[in-house]
């Protein structure tokens, strides 16, 4: 099954590229679904309970029963839409990450985000685990359901091909070898933060994307505004944990 993009839900009006107007964009996939409008077919409806149920009740609630009884549908109907536990929660996370990715998306569009706060967005959303538990779980499931590994390198792909986007609508041409890295070592931090659940682990995970954010903008060709990126990338964050 493929999942159609979710409706772009566009940031609220507010001046733009400023710092309050970024810091009210969604930065997690469950929050981004939250921002869009209810959708009204079944097969949405389910994926948006899903989404909002692993945000309110973590990963091992993401049961047929569990997300039937919060979409308020028969149990029938999610087993008719996703047949396997595995199908649920891979369309779960195309959903959610589609929805995340149209945020991003509608707020360089507008303007709301921009090469200088871009960097400040991905940090925060390095900073939810909920994702990367149900993309591990998806991983670990891959060696009994192979049908999930050419899905896994499909989605992927998916994502950086939408990254590299993002960062050529922020004026930065950066090469597929750098995009490659940049979510090998996005993706990574998050998986190793995730093992050791840490403050330090989330800190340095947050440090190697920032790091990461920082060298390829800084070879990128052409880049508009280096100083700007260098002193954005190397400002520190707090975590909202």
């Amino acid at each position: 099954m493929t999942t159609k993009n979710p409706s772009n839900p566009r940031p609220k009006a507010t001046k733009v590229g400023t710092k309050s107007a970024a810091s009210a964009l969604p930065t997690t996939f469950p929050d981004a679904v939250a921002a869009m409008p209810a959708p009204t077919n079944t097969r949405d409806r389910i994926l948006y309970a899903a989404v909002l149920l692993l945000n309110d009740e973590g990963f091992s609630a993401l049961t047929q029963t569990r997300v039937a009884n919060r979409a308020g549908v028969r149990q029938s109907h999610v087993t008719y839409y996703f047949p396997s536990r595995n199908e649920l929660l891979r369309e779960t996370a195309v959903y959610g990450c589609n929805a995340m990715l149209a945020i991003m998306a509608s707020g360089i569009e507008s303007g709301v985000l921009t090469l200088e706060n871009f960097l400040d967005f991905l940090i925060a959303d390095v900073s939810d685990r909920r994702f990367a538990r149900l993309m591990t779980a998806l991983i670990v499931a891959s060696d009994e359901d192979q049908t999930i590994k050419p899905w896994l390198a499909g989605f992927e792909q998916a994502n950086r091909d939408k990254l590299q986007q993002c960062f050529s609508n922020l004026g930065l041409q950066i090469s597929i070898e750098d995009i490659e890295l940049f979510h090998s070592a996005y993706v990574g931090a998050v998986i190793l933060d995730l093992g050791e659940e840490s403050d330090a682990s989330l800190a340095r995970s947050q440090r190697i994307v920032r790091t990461a954010f920082t060298r390829i903008a800084s070879s990128s060709n052409p880049m508009p505004t280096p100083k700007t990126v260098l002193r954005a990338a190397r400002k520190p964050r707090k975590s909202s944990r």
